[in-house]
């Protein structure tokens, strides 16, 4: 780093000593030690720990080590007061904050793998932050690491970043990914709401994985599951060219009492056209043009306005077959 004219950060020295502890390089420790005194960097504390026992195993001098952390020395202060119990908590967090504003995302990787390992935790909003940067960059793997590290020490993410997580693995198309991430929301009691519900369901069945569409469907509470969810149900049947299933779901619809909305109807007779069943076309485009008649006069609910702003349009309509 130096010779390429880069001189290494505080958050840089720490890393690396704390990989050299663990490999017991004393000589490569010395080194940074050296560089931190003459540039007035010191180490968090439980770095200079490792280190003091990586020279105790090795039965060398730390004498450097703490001239270099001298805030650390009992002459200096008690250890109390040095450290205070959130102390780390602290470090760890700013670490951490500093190789995402250095875009150090590499580093970050070897950071967080390691804290997994160690089980330090990190805030929830700095977590979060590591998922967002990871998935704006389409680095499915650093995303995914901070993901497995939240879900192991039981840190919750918020909304923001599991919205990352989703948007990234749609992208991307690891669709199971997808319905890991919506089921983990839905236990921490976190809605999509219906727009994102019913255009993940639809995207699903665009890309021809039903049953993905159809487990994100089904982990939906029953009170999530409007005419919007359920008509993009029904418009993932008919993209993937399962009339006979789209129409069994849009029976079950009408069964649990859920209101029809006209963008349902637009499905419906799109799809039934394109798969040439005409009778029955037909048939929902005399319910679909009563429907249009009578909402002149009818309250609409949210979820069927929503309804019908993703599935009347000319785009969605074609798709839907």
């Amino acid at each position: 780093m130096q010779d390429a004219g880069v001189q290494p950060d505080k958050a840089t020295c720490n890393i690396l000593i704390e990989i050299f502890c663990r490999t017991g390089e004393t000589g490569a420790i010395m080194r940074i030690l050296q560089y931190m005194k003459e540039n007035f960097l010191v180490l968090r504390y439980t770095v200079y720990k490792k280190a003091l026992e990586t020279f105790k195993i090795a039965k060398e001098s730390d004498m450097l080590l703490r001239q270099v952390n001298q805030h650390f020395s009992p002459e200096h202060s008690n250890e109390e007061d040095a450290i205070p119990p959130d102390h780390d908590f602290i470090m760890d967090n700013g670490l951490v904050l500093s190789l995402i504003n250095k875009q150090n995302l590499i580093a970050l990787d070897s950071l967080l793998n390691d804290m997994m390992k160690k089980g330090v935790k990190l805030e929830t909003k700095v977590v979060s932050r590591i998922i967002e940067v990871n998935s704006t960059r389409r680095r499915q793997n650093g995303a995914l690491l901070a993901y497995k590290y939240g879900i192991k020490l039981g840190i919750n993410i918020d909304k923001t970043g599991y919205l990352g997580l989703i948007g990234l693995f749609t992208r991307t198309n690891s669709f199971p990914m997808v319905v890991e991430i919506v089921e983990e929301m839905i236990k921490k009691g976190l809605s999509l709401g219906t727009h994102l519900n019913s255009l993940l369901i639809y995207r699903l069945g665009c890309n021809r994985d039903l049953v993905s569409a159809t487990q994100v469907f089904n982990l939906l509470p029953k009170e999530e599951r409007s005419s919007a969810e359920y008509t993009a149900l029904i418009a993932a049947y008919f993209s993937s060219g399962n009339a006979d299933k789209g129409l069994e779901t849009f029976k079950i619809m009408e069964s649990e009492g859920v209101n029809v909305a006209l963008g349902t109807y637009c499905v419906l007779v799109a799809g039934l056209e394109n798969c040439g069943r005409v009778r029955e076309m037909e048939e929902y485009c005399k319910e679909k043009k009563r429907l249009q008649r009578e909402s002149y006069s009818q309250n609409v609910s949210m979820e069927e306005m929503i309804c019908n702003l993703l599935f009347s349009g000319d785009l969605l309509v074609r798709h839907a077959g």
